[in-house]
């Protein structure tokens, strides 16, 4: 177990990202990342499997690929498929030593290093604590760029949406997200705003919005994934969180975890996750 203090952050680097990058929340994202594909039956929606040939083979792009999750699974899944991958450090698993796969520094908010046109099929995700607000259009706008045309890109985004109704201690974790969220300028909305934000871009067009949610306390699989990303998410990010819920110290996290998984696995607690599917023209 890990707080802040101890887990290997890149704030350097970006200074709006506030998720450890330690071994334990590779760990976490690893699980996140299995529940997820249960969640949407599979890495990629439906509409980008049916506009590209992936058993042909074709180029795709991760982008804040981090430990090279999605793209190890993805190989899996497509094997005939070339793959690159950029993230601002490199914690990319050091087994993942495949000819299809290449490594490359990259942020998102400046200029990939990449060309025009290059990738048949892009993917970003899960960068709700890493983006500035106002950040999110140049970010789209530069995933287009090295989009090749009538290529896909697929966004997917954690909905943050407070729930009338849903356990105490879930929505004072999620409200406490929230206000970390915007004291850092970042958009807890933005799983419900990146329609918008696309709708804006002329030189995309939205083929599929798929939004699904599991509630953690059915008990399956999925849902037991869940649970646990939940938990090992707020050991990690415990010393920022912690004084907004009024709690500090191993102690107080302790009866926080133990009092959120007991409410995340007995009483109606969703996890949301909204995923886009857009063309370039």
């Amino acid at each position: 177990m890990k707080s802040n203090e101890t887990g290997k952050f890149h704030q350097e680097t970006s200074p709006s990202y506030w998720l450890p990058k330690d071994e334990d929340e590779q760990q976490r994202l690893t699980v996140q990342h299995l529940a997820l594909k249960e969640l949407y039956d599979g890495n990629v929606l439906s509409s980008i499997r049916n506009l590209l040939d992936f058993e042909k083979g074709i180029s795709i792009l991760d982008v804040g690929c981090g430990s090279g999750i999605w793209i190890m699974d993805m190989i899996t899944d497509y094997p005939h498929c070339t793959y690159q991958g950029c993230d601002i450090v490199d914690t990319t698993n050091k087994v993942l030593k495949i000819s299809q796969f290449t490594f490359n520094y990259g942020n998102v908010l400046k200029r990939l290093p990449y060309s025009d046109n290059t990738f048949d099929y892009v993917n970003m995700r899960l960068l709700i604590f890493a983006l500035r607000k106002e950040e999110w259009p140049q970010a789209i706008k530069e995933l287009v760029r090295v989009t090749k045309p009538k290529g896909m890109i697929q966004l997917t985004e954690t909905v943050l949406t407070l729930i009338d109704g849903e356990p105490q201690i879930y929505h004072a974790v999620k409200t406490a997200l929230i206000a970390v969220c915007k004291s850092r300028g970042q958009n807890p909305k933005i799983a419900e705003d990146l329609e918008s934000i696309l709708e804006k871009n002329e030189k995309v067009k939205i083929i599929q919005l798929d939004a699904r949610k599991c509630n953690m306390s059915s008990n399956t699989n999925t849902a037991k994934k869940f649970v646990w990303d939940c938990i090992e998410g707020l050991r990690g990010v415990w010393d920022t969180v912690g004084p907004i819920l009024g709690k500090s110290g191993e102690r107080g996290l302790e009866e926080v975890t133990v009092e959120l998984e007991a409410c995340l696995t007995t009483e109606d607690s969703y996890f949301s996750v909204n995923s886009i599917a857009v063309q370039k023209l």
